[in-house]
């Protein structure tokens, strides 16, 4: 099993992450090139680390990220203060979640497709 993680980098994403190691599972993670990851991360076999900044992938370059995953999951959220709630990327939660779901979509649709 492999789990697509988008927040990986963020205090709930570190602690899911981690869980999914320990229970041997396969994990991709999409974090920003800042994102700050923990150095055990870089030599792990298991994880597959993306570095890209989740507002600029569209629904065809997350199809590419989703296409071997059998779960994604996202631990995106905003900080807790003026500018984290009400600044920019304000949707970005929102926005994120809708292309995820339409990328996993379209991925199951050429998947069935590809059956007949």
């Amino acid at each position: 099993m492999k789990t697509l993680v988008v927040g990986a980098s963020g205090a709930t994403g570190k602690l899911f992450v981690e869980q999914l190691l320990s229970s041997g599972q396969q994990v991709k993670i999409i974090v920003r090139s800042t994102g700050n990851i923990p150095d055990n991360w870089n030599n792990d076999d298991r994880l597959a680390i993306i570095k890209r900044n989740i507002t600029e992938i569209g629904v065809d370059e997350m199809c590419k990220y989703v296409r071997d995953c059998t779960a994604v999951a996202s631990c995106l959220g905003h900080n807790l203060t003026w500018k984290g709630i009400f600044g920019k990327p304000r949707k970005l939660v929102t926005d994120t979640v809708r292309v995820l779901c339409e990328a996993v979509q379209k991925t199951l649709r050429k998947s069935e497709s590809n059956l007949f």
